[in-house]
């Protein structure tokens, strides 16, 4: 694959690039990303989480590159290649890897400011992936991509198309090395995020993963999907504790959360509709700089809509949570819990202006339950016996969904959320 460039990363050192891919980063979508915060607002919790998108992409596009370029050098082309219904040549090779690195790249170019955060201000029943799709086929991107060839373009949307499964088994394959459990987008956002926040909880061994990673027999489907050989457990389990840890430490993290709920407040305010423009043009001039001075405007203008959250974010000056949370395994139980307390509340002062927030922290034990683990002869495609991680390790297991809730009051009333608390526990119902 000729590449004449190469970009400067913090986390995966140099990134060599094509020609053609560089005119796909400088394309007015993709420069959108450097615009659009990585992690939302958290920034205003760890004050380095100030990485973009576009950092991410680029580097998804280098750990998807390292990922196939381990499979070949240990196991050469022929071992795999013919399973997924592709000849064992060089030739095959590169245009697999120049797919899986446009994927790679494209694969976020869909989200709205401040990522999920403001996703549900998206049409309704609209995710993210469908603004990329969107955004590939109606922007100048895509019209970069097709300089590549129409086989490029093809097989690159139809692994951007998360609405439905390849049928041809190698563009399952890159979508997997993608987006799956052991995929280039989760171990990049993993070691990114971490760094960006100086927290130590995202760390992993990549190294050890990657030259780990082994094809195996697709048996359900056909083809071939990513397991691990039996010698990188102990990295797959440092990956999926990882994970479990920045969802529970930073991504769910209390202020965050209550300072996407004062985002959204805002924007369902300033958004004509309450939602962001459906046609490409508008949606493309939405960003996390538009939108931080439509804060700063409303900030200072008491008649502006959303003046009063716009305040809270600026200043400060959002709603605290109780020293309580209500755990449970049930988020319906939970939500109703939540309920109650915010009926007390409202019953006790009005002015306690409460906010319930259901946190449900998912570690989709059953997709890395299933990793397939090659027990010896995981050196050649179909050697050695095949088991799932949950066979080789409780840990996935251990890290089963769960849920809690949190009750959030007004910042002049966080004096008195005891109140709320001692009525709450005593099993106190609201009279109304």
């Amino acid at each position: 694959m000729p590449r004449g460039e190469a970009i400067r990363d913090p986390i995966h050192g140099y990134v060599p690039i094509s020609a053609l891919e560089r005119r796909g980063l400088d394309s007015v979508e993709v420069q959108r990303l450097r615009r659009i915060s990585q992690l939302g607002l958290t920034e205003l919790v760890y004050p380095g989480a100030r990485h973009s998108r576009f950092e991410h992409a680029v580097g998804a596009l280098a750990v998807v590159t390292r990922l196939f370029e381990e499979l070949r050098g240990r196991l050469g082309l022929d071992a795999w290649l013919p399973a997924v219904g592709r000849a064992g040549t060089e030739a095959e090779f590169a245009h697999l890897v120049a797919v899986a690195r446009w994927t790679a790249l494209l694969h976020d170019l869909g989200h709205a400011p401040f990522s999920h955060v403001t996703e549900s201000l998206l049409a309704p029943g609209e995710q993210h992936e469908d603004r990329t799709l969107r955004l590939v086929e109606e922007g100048a991107v895509g019209a970069v991509l097709a300089d590549g060839g129409a086989q490029l373009r093809d097989d690159v949307r139809t692994c951007l198309d998360l609405s439905r499964t390849p049928g041809d088994p190698a563009l399952r394959l890159v979508r997997e090395a993608i987006a799956g459990p052991l995929g280039a987008d989760r171990m990049d956002y993993l070691l990114r995020d971490s760094r960006a926040t100086g927290v130590s909880y995202g760390l992993f061994d990549l190294d050890r993963v990657l030259h780990t990673i082994v094809p195996v027999a697709d048996l359900e489907r056909g083809g071939v999907r990513l397991g691990i050989d039996r010698g990188g457990v102990s990295a797959a389990e440092g990956m999926l504790w990882a994970r479990a840890s920045m969802f529970g430490q930073v991504y769910q993290h209390r202020t965050r959360r209550i300072l996407d709920r004062h985002l959204l407040d805002f924007l369902g305010a300033v958004l004509p509709g309450g939602r962001y423009p459906t046609e490409t043009e508008d949606y493309l001039q939405w960003d996390d700089p538009r939108i931080w001075e439509a804060l700063r405007v409303a900030d200072s203008d008491p008649s502006a809509p959303g003046h009063r959250d716009a305040r809270r974010i600026l200043r400060r000056g959002h709603h605290r949570a109780l020293d309580r949370q209500i755990d449970g395994a049930d988020p319906t139980a939970v939500l109703r819990e939540l309920e109650r307390w915010s009926s007390i509340a409202i019953e006790i002062d009005p002015a306690f202006d409460p906010r319930s927030d259901l946190v449900e922290l998912r570690s989709d034990p059953s997709r890395s339950g299933d990793i397939p683990v090659v027990d010896g002869g995981g050196d050649r495609f179909g050697g050695g016996r095949v088991r799932p991680l949950r066979e080789h390790s409780d840990l996935s297991e251990r890290l089963q969904p769960r849920c809690f809730g949190r009750l959030y009051v007004a910042l002049s009333m966080r004096g008195r959320g005891g109140e709320i608390i001692e009525r709450a526990e005593s099993g106190s119902e609201p009279r109304s």
